[in-house]
C-alpha cells in the first residue's frame, strides 16, 4: 500500500477551507452591499431624494418673462436633491417658435419646452408632440384659470406659474396728465387728443419698442375681444379655419389708427430702435408719458428689485377702435413634456418638484405673480386695479392665447411693413391669413 503524505493532505484541506471561506465572505459581502444599496434606494425614494444620473433639456426663449432668475435657482436646488441635471437651451425670442417647430418635426425636441398656452399652442401640434399631464398629482392643486391656461383639446399639456390677470394696458404718468388737465381716454379720438397735447408740451406721448416686434403684435391681440364681440363667433371661426383676420373691420381699424399714431410722431423718433427693457427708464426720465405693459408689470418689477415708482402711474385699456374691454390671460407661458422624450420620468419629477408648496412659496416671493395654485392668495396690485377701473367691466381671452397659430413676432414684422408704407392694413391681415392657412394645412397632413 502506498504511504499517504499527511502533510500534503493537510495543506490541501487548509487551502480548500480558505477558498470556501473566501467564497462565503464574497457572497455575504455582496448581499450586504445589495441590501444596503436597496435599503438606501428605498429610503431615498421615500424621502423624495433619489439620485439619478440623468440630464433633461429645457428649451426657452430669451427674456426674464420666460425663465426667470428664480427658476434657474430652483432648477439648481432640484438638481442638488435629485441628481437630475437640467440643460437650459435659450433661443432669441423672435426665432424661438421656428427653432422649436423644426426640432419637433425632426423628432429631436427638448424634454421640456416652454410654449404659448391654450389655443396658441396649436402651432406646435400638441396632440402629436406633448404629453397629457392631466393625471399628475399637482394638477388638482391649481386654480381653474391655470388649468384652462394649460389645456389644449381637452387635455392638460402644460404647467404654468400664473393664475390669470387682466392682460395688457396703457400705463400713463398721472402727474403729466394732471398738469395738462387730461384724463384716461375712453375713445380713439380722445387718445389722439391726449397724445397731441402731450406732444405739444415737449413730451413724447408713447414709448413704443418696435425693435421688439412682438410688442406691436400684442396691440393687435388686444383688439381681439372687441372683434369677437362685434362679430359673434369670430374666434371660433378663426380656430376652425372658417374665418379670416381680413374679415374683421375692428382689426383693420386698429391697424389704420395705429399707423396714424406713428405717422403723427406720437411714438417718438426712436420707436424702431427702442426695446421693451428700456421702457421704465424712458418713462422715469420724463421724456415719455405712456407705455403699453402687462397688468402685473408693477409686482413683477418690484419683485425683481426695480425701484421704479409705479404709484405715479395709472392704466387704461387699449382704446383703438373705441375699445374699453379687457383682453385677459388665464395664465402665462406653459411648460410641456415631449411625448417621445427618453426621460419622461425625470421631466415629470421636475414639474412635480416645482409644484411643491415650499418651492412655490420661494418662487412667488421672488416674482409675486398671481399664483396658479389654490393654496396661495391671489395678487392684484395698483396697476391692474387701475386698468380694471378704467375698463367697461367686460373681458374676453386675449387673441394671443385664444387663437390658433398666433405668431406675435411675424405679425409684428407685418405691422412694421405697414408703418413703413410697404403694406396696407388689409394686406397685413391677408398676410397673417396666408401664414395661418399653411399651418392649418400642415396640421391636416
Amino acid at each position: 500500500m502506498k504511504k499517504i503524505n499527511w502533510t500534503v493532505m493537510l495543506l490541501a484541506c487548509v487551502m480548500l477551507l480558505g477558498l470556501l471561506s473566501a467564497c462565503s465572505n464574497s457572497s455575504g459581502n455582496g448581499n450586504a452591499n445589495n441590501q444596503n444599496e436597496n435599503g438606501n434606494k428605498a429610503t431615498n425614494a421615500q424621502e423624495g431624494t433619489k439620485k439619478e444620473d440623468v440630464t433633461i433639456t429645457l428649451a426657452t426663449a430669451a427674456g426674464d418673462s420666460w425663465l426667470r432668475p428664480i427658476d434657474k435657482e430652483i432648477i439648481a436646488d432640484f438638481t442638488k436633491e435629485t441628481g437630475i441635471k437640467v440643460d437650459i437651451q435659450t433661443y432669441p425670442a423672435d426665432q424661438y417658435a421656428g427653432v422649436l417647430k423644426t426640432k419637433l418635426a425632426a423628432a429631436d425636441a427638448p424634454d421640456v419646452s416652454l410654449v404659448w398656452p391654450e389655443a396658441n399652442s396649436a402651432q406646435f401640434l400638441p396632440d402629436e408632440n406633448f404629453l397629457d399631464l392631466s393625471g399628475e398629482a399637482w394638477v388638482q392643486d391649481m386654480t381653474e384659470a391655470a388649468k384652462r391656461n394649460g389645456t389644449y383639446n381637452g387635455k392638460l399639456i402644460g404647467w404654468n406659474p400664473s393664475g390669470g390677470d387682466s392682460g395688457w394696458g396703457v400705463m400713463y404718468n398721472k402727474e403729466i396728465f394732471e398738469k395738462l388737465g387730461l384724463s384716461a381716454p375712453t375713445t380713439f379720438e380722445q387718445f389722439m387728443e391726449v397724445s397731441a397735447q402731450i406732444k405739444a408740451s415737449g413730451v413724447t406721448p408713447i414709448f413704443e419698442p418696435l425693435k421688439d416686434t412682438w410688442h406691436s403684435g400684442i396691440w393687435l391681440a388686444l383688439s381681439g375681444p372687441l372683434a369677437d364681440k362685434n362679430q359673434s363667433g369670430f374666434f371660433e371661426g378663426l380656430n376652425n379655419n372658417t374665418a379670416k383676420f381680413a374679415d374683421s373691420p375692428v382689426l383693420e381699424t386698429f391697424l389704420e389708427q395705429y399707423k396714424q399714431m406713428y405717422d403723427k410722431g406720437y411714438f417718438g423718433d426712436n420707436a424702431l430702435s427702442n426695446t421693451f427693457t428700456q421702457g421704465l427708464d424712458s418713462l422715469e426720465s420724463g421724456k415719455y408719458a405712456m407705455f403699453m405693459i402687462p397688468a402685473t408689470f408693477d409686482v413683477q418689477s418690484e419683485a425683481s428689485g426695480s425701484t421704479f415708482d409705479f404709484s405715479k402711474y395709472g392704466a387704461f385699456p387699449s382704446p383703438f377702435g373705441d375699445n374699453r374691454m379687457l383682453a385677459v390671460y388665464d395664465g402665462t407661458i406653459i411648460r410641456t413634456i415631449y411625448k417621445n422624450s427618453k426621460h419622461i420620468d425625470a421631466a415629470k419629477q421636475y414639474l412635480a418638484y416645482i409644484s411643491r408648496p415650499e418651492v412655490l412659496e420661494k418662487y412667488y416671493a421672488s416674482v409675486n405673480l398671481n399664483p396658479a395654485f389654490q393654496a396661495f392668495e391671489p395678487v392684484q396690485a395698483d396697476i391692474e386695479k387701475s386698468l380694471i377701473s378704467n375698463s367697461d367691466g367686460t373681458n374676453n381671452t386675449v387673441m394671443e392665447a385664444g387663437i390658433k397659430f398666433w405668431d406675435g413676432n411675424s405679425i409684428g414684422n407685418y405691422i412694421i411693413e405697414l408703418l413703413l408704407g410697404q403694406k396696407s392694413a388689409k394686406q397685413v391681415l391677408e398676410a397673417i391669413d396666408k401664414d395661418r392657412i399653411k399651418l392649418f394645412e400642415a396640421q391636416e397632413n
